[in-house]
């Protein structure tokens, strides 16, 4: 890319990936159309640039940018396609199944067979890279958070077969961050993958669940109470409280997810607290023993996930 196409306006830009586009210069088409994405992101030329970048077979930075406005691509046959061939194509087969669950009903069976294929022919022609992934999945639990959240997202690689029998033995293992166990049982309930399954909780209890029967985080009935109790007491006068407060709050959720309410049994004395701890107000909690005993616990498994991730960040920054 040229220096003076660094001048060129969005406009300019566009239409210039346009013209390349349409004599099949793929990459610099999806040159100038990043260009433009860094100056203005935009749901349509999100759509023009994943597509480029498809078409250039530059698959990987084509999912990167697909993640901005993945929800959208929904709303059309088309882009649905787009997007689940972008997954396929760099071996996203956990996603691609979520996606294809949240599409249009319609378009199930086709798309479900199409990743059928996909993770067999990954099976039979990538099994070395597989077997790797496997192994390092069901050793997740050797390191800290950051290592385990690694670990995790590269799990997503796997076939289902692979990643759920691999998914079962963690949710037992002890020595696993809760957030990553509860994760677990997220992504299959978005899998509704419909198999009683037990799980280790944050009370050193063994439970059991089917994921399928579950509603995502957002949706549960504990979390929307907390959450309209939240937005009740702190009004709509300080915008950054809210934000880091709902940030907060889906931590400490996530962390108990999905026995949320097993977790948080006072909901008003447990948003109070929270509050008043953001204010630094103290020695005004009305919490019982066994509440504030809850809520310190999560406080102190947020505080380690916090340093492992600045830990990870530091020793990524000296390398």
């Amino acid at each position: 890319m040229s220096d003076s196409s660094q001048q060129l306006s969005f406009d300019e830009l566009v239409k210039q990936g346009h013209l390349e586009f349409d004599h099949n210069n793929f990459h610099q088409a999806a040159d100038y159309f990043e260009m433009a994405y860094s100056q203005k992101q935009e749901l349509d030329l999100n759509r023009i640039l994943v597509g480029t970048l498809y078409e250039d077979q530059q698959y990987s930075l084509a999912n990167v940018y697909l993640e901005d406005f993945i929800d959208d691509y929904l709303n059309s046959k088309e882009l649905f396609k787009l997007a689940l061939n972008i997954l396929l194509k760099n071996q996203n087969f956990i996603y691609a199944r979520e996606m294809v669950n949240f599409a249009d009903p319609r378009w199930y069976d086709e798309a479900f067979e199409q990743v059928e294929r996909d993770e067999a022919l990954s099976r039979s022609q990538m099994a070395a890279t597989q077997k790797t992934l496997a192994q390092s999945f069901y050793h997740l639990s050797d390191g800290g958070f950051a290592k385990q959240r690694s670990r995790f997202e590269s799990s997503f690689k796997l076939p289902l077969h692979e990643w759920w029998s691999g998914a079962k033995f963690l949710l037992l293992d002890p020595y696993i961050s809760p957030l990553i166990r509860s994760s677990l049982i997220e992504t299959a309930q978005k899998l509704r993958i419909d198999e009683k399954v037990d799980f280790y909780w944050i009370d050193k209890k063994i439970y059991q669940v089917t994921p399928s029967d579950l509603k995502e985080l957002l949706l549960m009935d504990s979390y929307v109470c907390l959450k309209k109790r939240l937005d009740q007491q702190l009004g709509a006068d300080d915008p950054v409280a809210s934000e880091m407060l709902t940030a907060n709050l889906r931590m400490q959720t996530s962390l108990l997810y999905p026995k949320i309410s097993t977790g948080i049994f006072e909901t008003e004395n447990w948003i109070d607290e929270m509050i008043n701890q953001y204010n630094g107000a103290t020695g005004i909690s009305k919490m019982s023993d066994k509440q504030r005993a809850i809520f310190d616990q999560l406080d102190t498994l947020i505080n380690q996930i916090v340093k492992s991730e600045h830990d990870e960040e530091k020793r990524a920054s000296h390398n």
